[in-house]
């Protein structure tokens, strides 16, 4: 019979965080405390001040956690035959497409230090190796900034499974995970991700229209971790509250995996070194693995067997 059960490593059991792990296991999601987690509220401050820097210069507008985006944001208009467009409005879509509600900040451990620290957190790192049984790798450092509105991803709350390009059968070893930092409190009004438990262990990329009902909100207070199986179906609410709920999403993969961002040839070793914790930051980046390898022969080649010299 197959194992169903992963070990719990000496490094969760250092940390005391098996409740975390056995949860993670049967739920296929689990909220680790600020207290627990150990980040610190004074780092996440100074994050969330960088998110809302560069937030500004990319979009030209200010944007506070009280009131959002200080001016009406709009997307470049999408190419769309006017057909297309009909049946987007016939279905409820148009405002979604033309009225954004939020929008991604990407590869984010080249802009500070305090991305690749969370990367290397201990507890972080210790979880999604449970879920990877120890070949946890760092895929993308993400941020989704989202403010008020009404649709959000609509009434499928975007449920999706994360390792949905792997192919089937799953087993309990994740192909992929996420621990997502909460920088602001994650609440249902304010938007908070949605997530069906257990549906890790069913091996669908995605869920039947009936199960939707099914979605609860995983609420956690400002510098929690939320930490969950790429097999998991988790999407969001729709943010009702002013103000911005700022998410910030740690992704890893399994070593087999490619990762979303190019990690290990985007990793300098200045990079490295400027890291809480420089050996675990280089091998989630993938710099020690084999493969993909640089080097032009990377496997040894034999040469023709000198003769010993004679005498």
């Amino acid at each position: 019979m197959a194992k169903t059960e992963l070990s719990i490593s000496s490094e969760i059991k250092e940390l005391g965080i098996e409740e975390y792990a056995r949860e993670l296991e049967s739920n296929g999601l689990t909220i680790v405390p600020p207290e627990v987690n150990g980040f610190g509220l004074e780092r996440i401050d100074r994050i969330v001040e960088i998110i809302l820097e560069r937030a500004e210069a990319m979009t030209g507008a200010k944007f506070t956690l009280d009131d959002g985006p200080l001016d009406e944001l709009e997307f470049p208009k999408p190419k769309l035959t006017p057909e297309q467009m009909q049946q987007i409005e016939a279905l409820g879509f148009k405002d979604a497409i033309l009225k954004p509600t939020q929008f991604l900040i990407q590869k984010l451990t080249q802009v500070d230090r305090m991305f690749r620290d969370l990367v290397v957190n201990p507890v972080s790192v210790a979880l999604q190796n449970h879920m990877m049984a120890g070949q946890s790798r760092l895929s993308s450092v993400n941020c989704f900034v989202k403010w008020q509105g009404d649709f959000g991803y609509g009434p499928g709350l975007g449920l999706h499974a994360d390792q949905a390009a792997t192919p089937l059968p799953w087993g309990p070893v994740a192909h992929s995970g996420n621990s997502t930092w909460c920088l602001t409190d994650y609440t249902l009004d304010g938007g908070a991700l949605a997530y069906v438990p257990g549906t890790h262990k069913e091996s669908k990329p995605t869920p039947p229209p009936d199960r939707i009902k099914d979605a609860i909100p995983a609420e956690a207070p400002k510098g929690s971790v939320i930490v969950w199986h790429g097999a998991t179906w988790h999407g969001a609410f729709p943010r009702k509250d002013k103000g911005l709920r700022l998410g910030l999403a740690v992704y890893h993969r399994h070593a087999a995996n490619l990762p979303q961002e190019d990690v290990p040839g985007q990793t300098t070793e200045a990079m490295v070194e400027d890291t809480d914790n420089p050996e675990v930051y280089r091998i989630l980046a993938g710099l020690t693995d084999k493969f993909p390898y640089r080097e032009i022969q990377s496997e040894v080649v034999p040469h023709v067997k000198t003769s010993a010299a004679t005498g």
